[in-house]
């Protein structure tokens, strides 16, 4: 199976766990905290510049934004889908391979549905404000240990201007 394959492949198993998950967290929802839908789906790239020629030049997804660390290094770059759907870019390394590395869910209220997974066993942080992007954000790991991002789009943070600027 060619690497390309196994990328696309494990990119839809990602994204039905993340449908399967968030069924599960809003078929009993917490009374104020509800998963909203898919927000993004972060990959493991080799070369930086090449993945965003392909995804901004060649399928059309713009790049909302690009954090790089004090030194320069590359952290993350999101592509903006649609409205609310981005693709996230992050460099691979040793300790993280290229490939599909986790999916963000959107949410509102984070502290609810933190509270949520934690009353069905699921391994949760608390949220947080990322200092980049200012969403607030919680990390998580599902039943069977896949790692995805909890995403609350707050105002004032730049995924919230993004979705906010987007035109159809």
């Amino acid at each position: 199976m060619t690497s390309k394959l196994v990328i696309i492949l494990s990119g839809i198993i990602i994204f039905c766990v993340g449908l399967f998950i968030g069924q599960q967290i809003t078929a009993n929802p917490n009374e104020k905290g509800e998963i909203i839908g898919l927000n993004h789906v972060g990959l493991r790239v080799a070369d930086f510049d090449k993945a965003r020629d392909f995804y901004e030049n060649e399928l059309g997804f713009p790049m909302t934004y690009k954090f790089n660390d004090k030194g320069g290094k590359l952290l993350f770059a999101y592509f903006q889908i649609n409205k609310s759907t981005f693709i996230e870019l992050l460099p691979a390394d040793a300790e993280h391979p290229e490939g599909v590395d986790h999916f963000g869910l959107e949410g509102q209220n984070l502290e609810s549905i933190v509270d949520h997974l934690h009353s069905l066993g699921i391994s949760s942080t608390e949220s947080s404000v990322s200092p980049y992007t200012k969403v607030n954000i919680a990390h998580a790991s599902d039943v069977n240990g896949i790692y995805f991002e909890l995403i609350e789009a707050t105002e004032g943070s730049d995924l919230r201007s993004a979705m906010d600027n987007w035109k159809e």
